[in-house]
């Protein structure tokens, strides 16, 4: 196991898909820039979920297309099922984020779908990035440290989960304290 540990800014993503004000495009680029600017390597930048359903999301493709190419940076897409995989590649993300719920319940609100569904859409992702290539694929385990829904959520759970994950070949998996419920004792 590596003890590598590397900071991927979600800003432009997760720090605005709850703000009641929408970003336009190019008021996200802006923030892309700048957060580059200050250093981040690795973020994630879009997200690719229904626009109607998060409108500050929308403007995906368009983000893409406006950044330039850069080798210094790597352009992360979140996806949550074959069609955001599908519009990330159309993209051409640098990366794929592929988020799996540790919690029914989270999963259930949050993406329309259990834990098993979504481990089925990312192995569904793994093997068409297998043959037909793509970015990267990325797997985050969200809630892995406590769900608003379902509580505290144990270490044999996020571990089972995880090592689904890993079976299905996903070469980097990212443990999430979605909402800010870790401390020292429980991520170590």
């Amino acid at each position: 196991m590596s003890r590598f540990i590397e900071i991927v800014e979600v800003g432009p993503r997760d720090g605005l898909q709850n703000e009641k004000l929408a970003l336009s495009v190019e008021e996200k680029l802006d923030l892309i820039r700048q957060l580059e600017a200050a250093g981040a390597r690795r973020m994630e930048v879009v997200s690719f979920v229904n626009p109607n359903r998060v409108p500050q999301m929308a403007g995906a493709e368009e983000i893409m297309a406006a950044l330039e190419p850069d080798l210094k940076h790597s352009r992360i897409g979140l996806v949550l099922n074959m069609r955001g995989w599908e519009r990330c590649v159309a993209a051409q993300c640098d990366e794929a984020n592929v988020v799996v719920c540790a919690t029914d319940g989270f999963g259930t609100r949050n993406q329309g779908s259990t834990t098993s569904q979504q481990i089925d859409a990312l192995a569904g992702i793994v093997e068409r990035q297998a043959v037909e290539g793509g970015p990267p694929i990325t797997a985050t385990l969200s809630v892995a440290f406590g769900c608003p829904f379902d509580g505290e959520v144990s270490e044999d759970q996020v571990v089972a989960i995880i090592r689904d994950i890993a079976l299905l070949g996903v070469p980097e998996i990212a443990i999430a304290d979605t909402i800010g419920v870790a401390d020292p004792w429980t991520v170590r």
